[in-house]
């Protein structure tokens, strides 16, 4: 799973909760992965890894896609 080991099934459900949101806020708002990456200046086949679950990106990844999705970063996390 995303090059990393020893992650538990509760830790991967984070990561997919969380690329869930991502693609959610950004269908939205209309956007495309490619325009999301634009914004959030991050490419967009990372843009595709994240919402897929499939890498654990960083807080600072994330807070650029929350900024460029025009929400706060904490509602990436939330159910």
């Amino acid at each position: 799973w995303g090059g990393f080991q020893n992650n538990s099934p509760d830790d991967i459900a984070v990561v997919r909760k969380v690329g869930s949101k991502v693609k959610f806020f950004r269908n939205r708002l209309g956007i495309s992965q490619n325009e999301l990456g634009l914004r959030a200046e991050i490419t967009k086949n990372q843009i595709g890894r994240i919402e897929r679950g499939t890498i654990n990106t960083s807080l600072i990844a994330l807070s650029r896609i929350a900024k460029a999705l025009e929400v706060e970063l904490k509602e990436l996390f939330e159910v």
